[in-house]
């Protein structure tokens, strides 16, 4: 067991050490072409493999995309073994999360009435790994048709709890899914570790749900400020994965607008986090600096948990920046503004 832990470290770092590099993604923002970024992708990183394995020499944005996933879910397959010989079943954090994920973007996308981006965006490799139908998800026309889509799966009676509730909008999804996943994590780490590791990897993935937490209430006081039942969660006892404190999570939750919930957040745990050029979004602020603390800890935490949870997200963030460069070139983005929405290392 010691073994297969020591391993799950080496190789998480042995991956990180295979990221794209800041030469990468100047090269990449260069190119004049999808299929040229293919070709680079193929000829000078680690992604060869997965685009070579295709056979495919000319590439639509969809397509490449979705090998970039097939790659970044082929090493969290890798790491799930190493897992699982240490009789860990913690890489369910990121299954859930992503079945999670999938089933609120499709909610919302329904309700603002625009169902057919959401299958324009499934990912094909992505479907085969959930207990979640996503095409199913895809070809819905009405929040009853998702409901139908999730009955047999662990996520049916809560969609169909949200669909009874007084009054139903995407924060009522939303809400009662976040919390369902902050139950689920809680479980898993009381499962899977104990003592100074399950201290370290706690800190961190209160820092994940904390950030969610923020842009969720930061959201909520932009365009609901008058409903109060969105922040029931905040004023909750049982939050034991977070780092705001009981009064700060209450004052949150009874702020009057973003400007208070920014004072708040400026004074607690989180101080600076909000900090960076005021056009960008609070969403991409949070992700920079969840970057930044998983790029420092993947360097100097030994706990082969909280190394492995870096990787991820820190793989995560490698894939959203291809997404956002893939798409980029194809419509025609300039290099600079492509650039300004990448999140890399200092």
């Amino acid at each position: 067991m010691k073994g297969a832990s020591n391993a799950l470290l080496a190789l998480s770092r042995a991956f990180y050490g295979k990221r794209l590099k800041k030469e990468d993604y100047e090269a990449l923002l260069h190119c004049r072409s999808v299929n040229e970024a293919a070709q680079y992708l193929l000829q000078k990183t680690p992604y060869a493999d997965v685009i070579g394995e295709s056979g495919v020499s000319a590439f639509t944005a969809r397509f490449l995309e979705e090998l970039v996933s097939k790659h970044r879910f082929a090493s969290f397959v890798t790491l799930c073994r190493y897992e699982m010989a240490i009789g860990n079943a913690f890489y369910r954090y990121f299954i859930i999360r992503d079945e999670i994920d999938q089933i609120e973007r499709a909610t919302l996308l329904l309700l603002g009435g625009n169902t057919e981006i959401y299958l324009q965006r499934v990912n094909s490799f992505l479907d085969k790994h959930l207990s979640i139908d996503l095409f199913a998800l895809g070809r819905a026309n009405s929040l009853e048709d998702i409901a139908l889509s999730l009955d047999h799966t662990a996520y049916g009676k809560l969609y169909r709890r949200c669909l009874a509730a007084p009054k139903v909008d995407y924060f009522t999804f939303e809400q009662a899914f976040e919390a369902r996943f902050f139950s689920e994590v809680q479980a898993l780490s009381r499962k899977c570790f104990s003592g100074g590791e399950e201290k370290a990897l706690l800190e961190l993935l209160s820092r994940v749900l904390d950030c969610r937490l923020i842009e969720r209430v930061w959201r909520a006081k932009r365009f609901y400020p008058t409903s109060p039942e969105l922040y029931a969660d905040l004023t909750s006892a049982d939050a034991a994965l977070t780092l705001f404190t009981e009064r700060e999570r209450k004052a949150l939750a009874h702020s009057s607008d973003v400007s208070q919930v920014e004072h708040i957040i400026q004074k607690s745990a989180y101080r600076g986090w909000l900090d960076g050029p005021a056009d960008k979004s609070v969403e991409y602020r949070l992700e920079r600096r969840l970057f930044e603390e998983c790029s420092r800890l993947i360097r100097f935490s030994s706990y082969p948990s909280v190394v492995m949870f870096c990787y991820l997200q820190l793989s995560a963030a490698e894939a959203k920046n291809l997404l956002r460069l893939i798409e980029g070139l194809k419509f025609q983005v300039a290099p600079q503004v492509i650039a300004e929405n990448l999140i890399l290392e200092s």
